[in-house]
């Protein structure tokens, strides 16, 4: 496949249309065809990309000139759509969170590894450059002894937001949770990304100004097993508009805040590493990172087990929440 373009099936053109433009914008990537059972949408994404739309789910995966399906439906939705398509032979993408659930995303892992097609999801915060940099320089020891690590966002969301459409979100089926598990989980990913694996939290969580059946505010306090402590917060109530969610970290020899993966603060003990430029020429995006995959044999950024740690913290801080703020020990 390493000459060839990377056919492409979008399911879903809520974010999927987002991800329709980046496969056009993408040399060695092809946008085979679109599926949504909105025919307004799917007729207008069929003239905007110039690609033929199909309502049925089945009809698209039974083409041959597909080769990766990027399913950008709802949450509860992911694991059982992305098994079809390993199924059909196809490999997967799914949008965050990979799932909502943590035995779909095993079954996800295991079908994807049964019908031996790969299995990535979409944390595009993964991709922005200086989120690299922090990365690395943590591999490095630049930070010295990790200390504590901060991940933060507060957003204002409508109730309309909540209801519109097919009134999938703040509902646990569909989308497995509020602010924490639809708008932070890309914090969270990061956060963990960066500080390591989680070993214990402690959550709380609430409603406060939408009518939903999951939270619009959760908040923790975690404890890395490097010995590190951590704190989230995530919440749609903010009044006026929206925050850029923020990562702060530091240890004993640097600190870094992060906005949106602008560096708001990069301070490190060693000066002359603090000075020094940073190139970053990996993927930007998934249709780079899905080519780069498949073309020249790369590593993806984010694998199906690497996206199940971020939904297992969450559903940790839920579990937490039900038992009055309970420490939770992972894994689950």
């Amino acid at each position: 496949m390493k000459n060839d373009e990377i056919g492409i099936g979008i399911v879903g053109l809520g974010i999927g249309r987002s991800r329709a433009k980046l496969v056009k914008q993408t040399d060695g990537a092809r946008l085979v065809a679109v599926c949504d059972l909105d025919e307004g949408r799917g007729r207008k994404a069929e003239k905007e990309f110039q690609t033929e739309w199909i309502r049925d789910y089945d009809e698209m995966l039974a083409r041959n000139d597909i080769d990766v399906v990027m399913v950008m439906t709802p949450s509860g939705m992911h694991a059982k759509m992305g098994i079809h398509a390993a199924q059909a032979g196809k490999h997967v993408v799914t949008t965050k969170p990979i799932d909502v659930k943590l035995d779909a995303i095993d079954a996800l892992i295991a079908a994807c590894d049964q019908a031996g097609v790969r299995l990535v999801t979409d944390f595009n915060f993964r991709y922005l450059a200086n989120n690299v940099r922090i990365r690395r320089a943590i591999e490095e020891g630049r930070f010295g002894k990790m200390i504590f690590g901060e991940a933060r966002l507060k957003w204002y969301r409508s109730q309309d937001y909540y209801s519109e459409g097919a009134g999938w979100r703040g509902t646990w089926a569909m989308d497995g949770g509020g602010a924490l598990m639809n708008q932070t989980v890309h914090q969270i990913d990061l956060l963990q990304w960066f500080m390591g694996d989680v070993e214990s939290v402690a959550g709380q969580t609430g409603i406060f100004t939408h009518k939903i059946e999951t939270e619009d505010i959760g908040m923790a306090l975690l404890t890395f097993k490097n010995g590190a402590f951590g704190m989230i917060l995530g919440t749609t109530t903010y009044p006026f508009g929206s925050i850029e969610p923020t990562i702060e970290i530091h240890g004993d020899a640097g600190a870094v805040v992060s906005a949106r993966g602008e560096l708001e603060t990069w301070q490190f003990a060693d000066k002359e590493f603090e000075k020094q430029e940073f190139t970053y020429d990996g993927p930007t995006n998934i249709a780079e990172d899905v080519v780069g995959m498949l073309r020249d044999g790369k590593n993806p950024m984010v694998t199906g087990p690497e996206a199940r740690k971020a939904v297992e913290i969450i559903l940790a801080i839920y579990e937490s929440a039900k038992r009055g703020g309970e420490k939770i020990t992972l894994p689950l």
